[in-house]
């Protein structure tokens, strides 16, 4: 019953979506936090979006891709600023998975709407202007209605860095570093424990891998991801970068949350630390 109420929601919300959407300008670069799966990337953006204000695609933005096959980045962003965020002071999560449906989501389905994939890379001439035009769109609205910059962690686009700077020609990045032993150990365990499937970003080294065993599909993820982020990272310039090590955030956040937004600050995105941060995680 609730899924056919979400449904006749989300179809409401649809037509109204395409009644409202129009051209939309991006205020302040967007941001987009990169890595392989499991590395620290949720909680990255949990620390900056309590530090400062940030607009994002939420779990509501997930549900409508699965309930009418497309996102409504639009009506969803207005219904969760009129109704309330969830509490931003909550470091928790679930496998990357936030909780509260007003709360950021991953995004995998949201983007895989626009890029035509979901886990694989996706080479920037093999976008459309109308798939960007969605994109830009999408984000400019979103950052419009909260008022603040976007920030975004999906760890597909580290794959399709090329791709995102394309279309938005002042994204900016930040990438989260952690010893590949333990983010191989976690997606190994989440594969063999709960999710039995592919987890995350999937290079092009790897869609044919079926036939290998998990720790091998792992291994050889967590390789080529790095591998490619720092091959488009060569090309789109080391400027529009900052790294962030996992463990030196869990160890002092405030001091590398201060890197961030001295950084972010350097390119033209309001950031300052305007809230007290945990003295580690």
């Amino acid at each position: 019953l609730q899924r056919l109420q979400y449904k006749a929601i989300f179809k409401s919300l649809n037509l109204i979506e395409k009644a409202i959407a129009k051209n939309y300008t991006l205020k302040y670069p967007p941001i987009f936090i990169i890595s392989p799966p499991r590395s620290g990337t949720t909680l990255t953006r949990q620390v900056l979006a309590w530090t400062f204000p940030t607009s994002y695609f939420s779990n509501f933005t997930s549900m409508s891709t699965l309930h009418v096959g497309r996102p409504l980045p639009i009506t969803t962003a207005y219904l969760v600023k009129r109704f309330g965020q969830t509490d931003l002071g909550s470091f928790e999560n679930s496998y990357g998975r936030t909780h509260g449906r007003s709360a950021p989501a991953e995004g995998e389905t949201i983007w895989g709407y626009w890029f035509k994939a979901r886990y694989t890379a996706v080479e920037p001439q093999d976008l459309s202007a109308e798939q960007q035009s969605q994109m830009v769109r999408a984000v400019a609205a979103t950052e419009k209605i909260f008022g603040a910059p976007f920030l975004n962690k999906t760890t597909t686009l580290s794959l399709r860095i090329r791709a995102i700077v394309k279309t938005f020609p002042n994204a900016l990045f930040i990438q989260v570093t952690r010893d590949p032993l333990d983010s191989a150990q976690s997606i190994y365990l989440a594969r063999t424990t709960r999710y039995h499937h592919w987890l995350g970003a999937m290079p092009k080294e790897c869609e044919q891998s079926n036939k290998r065993s998990v720790v091998e599909q792992v291994c050889d993820q967590i390789y080529y991801i790095e591998k490619n982020i720092a091959f488009e990272r060569s090309v789109v310039g080391d400027d529009r970068f900052i790294s962030v090590s996992y463990k030196d955030l869990c160890g002092n956040p405030t001091r590398e949350v201060s890197r961030i937004v001295e950084f972010l600050a350097g390119h033209g995105v309001p950031a300052t630390i305007s809230k007290t941060l945990p003295d580690s995680f």
